[in-house]
């Protein structure tokens, strides 16, 4: 059997709060994220968003954020909003794990890894407008950088000095579990000893403009003023970034950190689909379970499914196909939750459940509906294209 990877430190930039103490509190008592962004919101302050706020009505926007408070080098003033959210949560989740990275040998054996599905949007918008009304004159070199992918990733390896492997991935939906899986994979491979990895998505107006133009976005979620009869969606758009520490646990031990939780599957795959097409829910469930029994880890019955984490739109089709097979399969019922009300729908935000489910099995309960002591959490991720993860978090014997 190979060595367990542990999840060993946590940061969260969400709806639900920033750093793991006021998500965990607004987690545990049900308090939402999702709202209208008021003058006086904290995240309109300056130096907060270096960018206009979105044109949205009711949506997950992150609370309790203060750059300055997380980034320390003057690159702050350039950096874009995901990666002014990466370095926060990267910076928390560094120091949550107690790493120092100060030595050469540590900075160099340490890899980073972030997934998007959409990337820094609205700088992007900004800057190739100006271009293109004004001409290659209109572009500014100095905000260039923020337009690549891995432009978030590169801030943070500069901020933490991370000098490992630094790989971004764009996933579709389920970007911020197969970031997950490829950190997995460079532990488990000895590539490097510990793994900053995460997600992070923003809102946009091309891309809010895409969801109201095809009628999916929920009626108090529309920009204010707008008029569109007959809107009958339900999506709910977010934003946010988390980030986890991974490690091997006998690494962990011999500093003398403790584990939140283990993470016993890490796998993606696919399904026959086009470009765009989301996996169908009974072949994707199926698909999810293939992937967990190829996983070698000791037996533990799925005591909740967090569902919704990936997908586009209302994923409770898939879940709720997944619940039927897996209560087939074992004696325990799984509990299935998603905090998509609370938080809305971002890209990325598979890597924000794994960190709450991280933190549940620490805590001993997930909350919900029901809350309840956890053992092993399933993350099933989905999007377009066919793509297929199962993650599975579970709680740390040792913790």
């Amino acid at each position: 059997m190979s060595t367990p990877i542990v999840v060993t430190g946590l940061g969260f930039v969400s709806p639900l709060g920033t750093g793991t103490e006021p998500v965990w509190k607004s987690w545990s008592e049900g308090t939402s994220g999702v709202r209208m962004l008021s003058d006086e919101d904290s995240r309109n302050l300056r130096g907060v968003d270096p960018v206009e706020r979105p044109p949205v009505g009711k949506a997950g926007f992150v609370s309790g954020f203060e750059p300055g408070a997380h980034i320390t080098s003057p690159h702050l003033r350039r950096m874009d909003w995901c990666s002014r959210m990466v370095v926060a949560c990267a910076t928390q989740a560094v120091a949550d794990a107690r790493l120092s990275l100060e030595a050469e040998s540590e900075q160099t054996r340490t890899a980073l890894v972030m997934g998007s599905a959409l990337g820094n949007q609205r700088e992007t918008e900004k800057y190739l407008t100006r271009v293109l009304r004004r001409g290659p004159k209109a572009g500014q070199p100095f905000l260039f950088p923020n337009l690549v992918l891995n432009a978030a990733a590169g801030y943070a390896a500069i901020e933490l000095q991370i000098r490992g492997p630094n790989i971004s991935v764009s996933e579709h939906e389920a970007s911020g579990e197969v970031a997950i899986v490829t950190a997995v994979d460079l532990l488990r491979a000895g590539l490097c000893d510990r793994a900053i990895v995460g997600g992070v998505d923003e809102f946009g107006s091309l891309y809010l403009g895409a969801l109201q133009e095809r009628r999916l976005l929920a009626p108090q979620s529309l920009p204010p003023g707008s008029r569109i009869a007959s809107n009958r969606g339900t999506l709910i758009p977010g934003e946010g970034a988390a980030a986890l520490v991974l490690e091997r646990e006998p690494d962990a031990r011999s500093r003398g950190q403790t584990p939140y939780a283990t993470i016993s599957a890490a796998r993606s795959g696919g399904l026959p689909a086009g470009p765009y097409a989301v996996p169908e829910a009974k072949a994707a469930a199926e698909r999810l379970l293939e992937l967990l029994d190829q996983e070698e880890a000791p037996p533990m019955p799925i005591s909740t499914i967090l569902g919704g984490s990936s997908g586009p739109g209302p994923r409770e089709e898939l879940d709720r196909a997944l619940s039927d097979r897996i209560e087939a399969k074992q004696e325990l019922v799984p509990e299935l939750i998603s905090i998509n009300a609370l938080v809305g729908n971002w890209g990325a935000r598979g890597a924000f459940y794994a960190g709450l489910a991280a933190l549940g099995c620490h805590r001993g309960q997930v909350p919900g509906s029901a809350p309840h002591a956890p053992q092993r959490i399933l993350i099933p991720g989905s999007g377009r294209s066919g793509i297929v993860v199962a993650l599975a978090i579970d709680v740390n014997e040792n913790s």
